[in-house]
């Protein structure tokens, strides 16, 4: 099977992504007035160059009413999937080993369509066919997210890639080594003080970030021969020609200008409503480098504050944390913006205890006298600012834990838990109440394994054994902690600390469950 360029020969890295889930998505159409697709009663999902499916496996797992379906031209990454479809007991996922030109045409039509990363790493020939793939494939209403490195963020990087890329192809070896030799290269004429880097200090720093990436990761982010970057203007044109029209994009906040674009540049977006204009614009004042663009086929578009109720209805609103405080503050890249006031404060104090609908949440005692509009202004303004979070289904308030015995109920979160203890990366494990994964530190995993299979007894010494099993040493200041006592004295408090604060938020989101001992 032709790679046409792509690196084959070896593994992309393990990841999931939140944005790829269909909550995600449904949210992002409904807050740009675009009705998306119902799931309740079941759907169709399609991933196009999965890699190792991560994302596709843990959205299947949180979505059993939904039939998933994933593309990858490796073999090797089709194999890592079976095996994490058969440990993980999922019957409604697949994935198999095609190129995208020879996708057979009776896999029929899907709610969703998804492909992280992959439209830039790929000739414009594979492009057309994604294209093609995406016109045939996508139900009328569906809703396609793609994600691309962006123009004008690329701009000082581009000449990184080619610096990588072009020394990359002298060496000898794997690519494993050439990727490695090429870095080191990159290093040394850096701290040289290269004309370029000189002339460029975010891209010396931007060096920095690089030694701390996976070599399997920058192989393919910067090796693949027909690496692109893109203004939107150019990715919009080319769904166009697939008749897709722009919906929105993620994160949440990036469908507000004014999160992401300083006041003096905002004139703009109150005097234009073509969006194409605004997305390119936006981008230039916030420099974007990367971009998750939601497409459309056939949208069904929604002009009225009333109709978008019913959009939303099928999706939950609660709280994000239980700590939070307002004013709530956060800087999401250029701008910092603060929520404060008394109907955010009602908000708060309602989902930290519920979760709810938007008409549930319109019909609410406490807000029955505010404006519908400026509920709904609220609601969507949190979600952005990290305030809110969106679910598919009700989340329960956290319940006390005390003479009850936790068990992970998810035959797949076992399985993750299992198989990728200690491995340096975050575990996503999947929640079926929120329709999609949850990610915490691989030690936190480690320490979530130990309950599940044996409860409190003895855990700081089972946790112990199993970091020495992994040779893994825990850090403090950056330097590895070799005296015993601290050692276990870090253990037992971030034990402590696991089940007194994660584990309640866990409980709540399905992730563990209790039995009454």
């Amino acid at each position: 099977m032709a790679s046409a360029g792509y690196i084959t020969d070896l593994d992309y890295i393990p990841g999931f992504y939140p944005h790829m889930a269909p909550t995600a998505m449904r949210y992002a159409a409904s807050l740009n007035r675009v009705m998306p697709p119902t799931t309740a009663d079941g759907f169709r999902y399609l991933e196009l160059g999965c890699g190792l499916g991560r994302s596709l496996t843990t959205l299947a797992a949180a979505n059993p009413q939904g039939e998933f379906l994933g593309v990858d031209i490796n073999p090797s990454h089709i194999e890592s999937i079976e095996k994490d479809i058969s440990s993980g007991g999922l019957t409604n996922v697949k994935a198999i080993t095609s190129d995208f030109l020879n996708l057979s045409k009776d896999i029929g039509t899907f709610d969703f369509l998804t492909l992280h990363g992959v439209f830039s790493w790929v000739s414009p020939e594979v492009r057309e066919q994604i294209l093609t793939v995406a016109k045939k494939h996508l139900a009328p209403g569906g809703l396609l997210l793609v994600s691309y490195n962006a123009m004008p963020g690329w701009a000082h990087l581009q000449p990184i890639r080619g610096i990588l890329r072009q020394y990359a192809a002298l060496r000898q070896g794997d690519t494993t080594q050439r990727i490695r030799d090429a870095l080191n290269y990159l290093v040394f004429i850096r701290d040289k003080k290269a004309k370029y880097f000189e002339d460029n200090p975010r891209a010396a720093a931007y060096v920095d970030g690089l030694l701390k990436q996976d070599l399997r990761y920058l192989a393919h982010e910067y090796l693949n021969e027909h690496w692109t970057s893109f203004y939107f203007s150019e990715v919009a044109s080319m769904f166009g020609t697939a008749e897709m029209s722009f919906v929105g994009s993620l994160p949440v906040h990036t469908n507000f200008w004014d999160l992401c674009v300083r006041p003096e540049f905002q004139d703009l977006f109150r005097t234009t409503s073509n969006r194409l204009v605004t997305e390119s614009h936006k981008d230039f004042c916030a420099n974007t480098a990367f971009r998750w663009d939601i497409y459309s086929k056939q949208p069904q578009v929604i002009e009225s504050s009333e109709a978008r109720i019913n959009l939303v209805d099928g999706l939950y609103f609660r709280s994000s944390r239980h700590d939070l405080k307002l004013p709530h503050q956060v800087n999401l890249g250029v701008v910092t913006s603060t929520v404060q006031g008394p109907l955010y404060e009602t908000l708060l104090s309602i989902l930290s205890q519920e979760t709810l609908t938007l008409s549930q949440l319109l019909s609410h005692q406490q807000l029955i006298e505010n404006a519908s509009a400026d509920v709904i202004r609220a609601i969507d303004a949190g979600v952005a600012m990290g305030l809110f979070e969106v679910s598919a289904n009700a989340v329960p308030p956290t319940t006390a834990t005390a003479q009850r015995e936790l068990f992970v109920p998810l035959l797949f979160n076992q399985s993750v838990l299992k198989n990728d203890l200690l491995s340096g990366r975050p575990v996503s494990l999947a929640s079926v109440k929120t329709g999609t994964g949850h990610s915490l530190g691989d030690f936190d995993a480690a320490i979530l394994h130990e309950l599940n299979e044996a409860g409190e007894t003895h855990l700081v010494e089972r946790v112990i054994a199993r970091l020495a099993d992994s040779k893994r040493s825990l850090q403090k200041d950056g330097e590895p902690v070799s005296d015993k006592a601290t050692h276990q004295k870090m253990v037992e408090q971030a034990c402590a600390q696991f089940i007194k604060t994660s584990l309640p938020q866990m409980s709540r989101l399905g992730i563990v469950e209790y039995r009454s001992t």
